[in-house]
């Protein structure tokens, strides 16, 4: 093959990626030129009936039909959207009573969406979160549609889901999900749980009443997710952390769990064992020692140092690192641990060093900041 003809070959391919771009953009601004369209469409029409609602109380049954018949397309929804964002800075009541109106179509449409690919059903619980369709009344059509949704593969739609239900603000409804969640076998990241149960709309006290009722019915991996929702709840919870972490037939991520627990909330009660749990042992896992060391901060006392110091000599990087933080937490200077510091064991030397260092960079810091 000759080079020019290489070259033609190389200059009808850019010729047809600028062309592809080209009509790509020219779309992508059409498609935008309709979705303002219709929204300020959405808009117009929507104000004339919140008008309506102020005087009359209802909406017109037109309204009604025409809403459901445009938002079975995933277009008109964000186009419905963008037009309620406009309207609800100025008529916040109103709007909330008009979604309350639109209760039936939404359930037709909660049946509609769940049947769509994974994608198109995640929008759906997203507008139930966003405009708390569930919050002040119970709709138990809707609730079950929700529920549906998250035995869906993604974990979008299941997020966006679990972000609706907890607007409902009821705790029965918030158990059932988890118990569906738990027992689907799907992956879903603790964390998303612990912190997405943060976002729960009703009594919180009377969530986590529910939640240890149902605590042994869960699997270890909710148990785990559950533990640290309790530990950035709350503190009334440390009697049962202590008796799940002296439980040695638990998972230990659980009691993992329960320890970063008592760091976060000090409980004298469940000191020795903190204690005896920072002292590695052959015959526990080295986390234990790790975690305990770090938790050992709040706790301030000759014991705690005494234990804190042995951990420097370590020679798991983990538990000498921890403990050097908690040491430098607990206010220890240079001449409180000037035995380790010029002692013969480097690796315990040098860990305190650079804890020192760093707390000298950090003030430093703040100090300039200060000034300025």
């Amino acid at each position: 093959m000759s080079v020019e003809l290489l070259i033609y070959l190389y200059l009808a391919v850019c010729t047809g990626m600028i062309l592809f771009n080209i009509a790509t953009a020219l779309l992508a601004r059409r498609r935008s030129r309709r979705a303002l369209h219709v929204s300020v469409g959405f808009e117009v029409n929507i104000s004339r009936n919140l008008d309506m609602l102020a005087e009359t109380g209802t909406v017109s049954e037109g309204h009604i039909r025409y809403i459901g018949r445009k938002l079975r397309r995933v277009d008109n929804m964000a186009a419905f959207d963008a037009a309620l964002e406009r309207l609800r800075p100025r008529k916040s009541a109103l709007v909330r009573a008009y979604l309350t109106a639109l209760n039936g179509v939404m359930i037709e449409l909660a049946e509609d969406y769940c049947r769509r690919d994974e994608i198109e059903a995640a929008y759906f619980p997203y507008i139930v979160k966003k405009y708390q369709l569930l919050c002040g009344h119970e709709d138990h059509a809707l609730e079950e549609m929700l529920l549906d949704l998250l035995h869906e593969p993604s974990i979008y739609c299941r997020e966006n889901t679990m972000q609706a239900l907890y607007t409902a603000g009821d705790p029965a409804l918030i158990v059932r999900a988890l118990h569906i969640v738990d027992a689907g076998g799907l992956y879903y990241h603790g964390k998303l749980l612990a912190d997405g149960l943060l976002n729960y709309a009703g009594d919180v006290q009377e969530l986590a009443v529910l939640l240890w009722d149902a605590f042994e019915d869960f699997g270890p991996d909710m148990q785990v997710t559950l533990a640290n929702y309790f530990r950035f709840s709350s503190g009334a919870h440390c009697e049962k952390m202590r008796m799940l972490l002296d439980d040695h037939t638990r998972d230990d991520e659980l009691r993992f769990a329960c320890l970063r627990y008592f760091g976060r909330y000090p409980y004298e009660p469940v000191y020795p064992e903190l204690l005896r749990l920072a002292a590695p042992s052959p015959d526990a896992r080295w986390e234990y020692a790790a975690i305990a060391s770090s938790v050992l901060a709040s706790y301030p006392g000759e014991q705690t140092l005494t234990t804190l110091k042995q951990n420097l000599y370590h020679p798991n990087w983990y538990i000498r690192f921890n403990a050097s933080q908690s040491l430098e937490r607990l206010g220890c200077g240079y001449r409180d641990l000037i035995d380790v510091i010029e002692g013969s064991d480097r690796f315990a030397s040098e860990i305190l060093r650079y804890r020192f260092d760093i707390r000298e960079l950090e003030g430093k810091e703040e100090a300039a900041c200060t000034t300025a």
